[in-house]
């Protein structure tokens, strides 16, 4: 068998490995807090449902707690991910404010995995401000609903190689 060959039939076992992991998250996931899939990965939504945030303000309360300790369990289990945590604010202040909200309320949340277990190297914060509106609206609920935490859980073993970061050195030149 040659080499290329040989290599096509370690990707495809490595795919179809990295694709049950994901399936396993997504369930052991999706029990526990609204989660979809993207052509990324997996994204946890920890809306109003699961993380309340109250207005202006980016503290955990104990449910949050424990609700993220279940989720840096399930998260523990799996090797070879990186996880975006991204912070999301309601459309009440100005862009600067609530940018700086939504970066607080996101490293509240990886501060938290982090003490939970997860390593710091695979967690990174963004936040949104309220460029990203869950659902549109100015009423409470719709407000509440923006207020949120996502999570976006990516494979890294499937992600297409960068450029710069193969190891593969060109041929010198003539």
């Amino acid at each position: 068998i040659d080499v290329a060959a040989q290599a096509q039939v370690e990707a495809d076992r490595i795919r179809k490995q990295a694709e049950a992991e994901v399936n396993r998250l997504e369930q052991a996931l999706g029990q526990i807090a609204e989660t979809r899939r993207t052509a990324l990965g997996l994204v946890l939504n920890l809306g109003s449902d699961y993380l309340r945030f109250e207005f202006d303000k980016a503290e955990l309360r104990p449910e949050d707690r424990e609700l993220l300790s279940r989720i840096a369990g399930i998260l523990m289990t799996a090797q070879g991910y990186s996880i975006s945590v991204n912070g999301h604010t309601d459309d009440v202040g100005t862009e600067e404010y609530n940018q700086k909200l939504s970066e607080r309320r996101a490293e509240a949340v990886r501060a938290y995995l982090v003490g939970a277990g997860l390593s710091p190297e695979i967690l990174s914060v963004t936040g949104h401000g309220k460029s990203r509106p869950l659902v549109p609206g100015t009423s409470d609920a719709a407000r509440a609903r923006n207020r949120r935490v996502e999570l976006g859980i990516a494979n890294m073993r499937i992600r297409p190689a960068r450029p710069e970061t193969q190891k593969t050195p060109s041929p010198p030149g003539p």
